[in-house]
């Protein structure tokens, strides 16, 4: 299994953007988890709203990827993702450019933000929101796990589970 780097916060403006910053600093596969986002993000800058610890929010840094192999990141997020909602008998659904729905909702949200030198991705980072305990969307067509499910769910432990997916699934994509 690949090794990974992981860091928690309380708050911080975006996972995406702390890694973005300073990805010189942090090593291949090193995620980012925050409680609280201030300025989330997602598709086109539009901004992603979520209430302090209710939802996974954390985005990972991988290196020095091909670019014939950015492709494969994410179908490698996206099948982690979907498997990891499965688990807890929730069909869902891809729905271009980066989201995954339940019926007509939205659940979760994919960014994948890249910075190029020649033939290598000096740093890909994705960025990922996904509704667990929140329950009030200010009239957006969101779900989440506690809506579906009905009762509040641990978020330490379901981002645990799903980190384990992802790392399972990593060499799959041979990334």
């Amino acid at each position: 299994m690949i090794p990974y780097t992981l860091l928690e916060f309380d708050t911080l403006n975006s996972t995406s953007d702390f890694l973005k910053e300073n990805h010189s600093y942090f090593p291949h596969m090193t995620m980012i988890r925050t409680n609280y986002q201030t300025k989330g993000r997602g598709q086109f800058d539009r901004l992603w709203l979520s209430n302090k610890n209710e939802n996974i929010m954390f985005s990972i840094l991988l290196k020095d990827v091909d670019i014939n192999r950015v492709g494969n990141v994410k179908l490698w997020i996206l099948e982690s993702i979907i498997t990891f909602i499965n688990l807890y008998q929730i069909n869902c659904y891809f729905k271009e450019p980066n989201d995954i729905y339940v019926d007509d909702k939205k659940i979760c949200g994919i960014l994948i933000e890249t910075q190029t030198l020649e033939t290598i991705y000096d740093y890909v980072v994705v960025g990922i929101g996904l509704n667990i305990n929140q329950e009030s969307f200010d009239g957006l067509p969101a779900t989440s796990f506690r809506t579906i499910l009905k009762t509040k769910q641990d978020i330490k432990k379901l981002f645990s589970k799903l980190v384990n997916i992802l790392i399972k699934d990593y060499e799959k994509y041979q990334i």
